[in-house]
């Protein structure tokens, strides 16, 4: 019989790998920042085509930020936090 994995232990042994956990901890740290920009709109109750346009950005790039499709540029991420009276704060941990 096949044994079944939980994705947690599945995840944790992969982890092991440097090349794996390399790529895992850049996909979670790109999630982070597209949700990031997604609940800080939400918050403000502004759609995506209104937060493009306050920052000056396109819209299609606040899209692509939220949906994770976009290798974003901290300078992208600077300009959208001041264009609504927000400061953009980066920790190393």
């Amino acid at each position: 019989m096949k044994k079944s994995y939980d994705l947690d232990e599945y995840v944790a042994g992969q982890l092991k790998d440097p090349e794996f956990k390399r790529e895992y901890d850049k996909a979670d740290r790109e999630i982070v920042a597209a949700l990031a920009v997604k609940n800080l709109r939400e918050e403000m109750g502004i759609s995506q085509r209104e937060l493009a346009q306050v920052s000056g950005t396109a819209q299609s790039t606040i899209v692509r930020i939220e949906n994770g499709n976009l290798d974003l540029k901290l300078s992208t991420l600077q300009k959208i936090a001041q264009s609504v009276g927000k400061e953009l704060e980066i920790r190393l941990v």
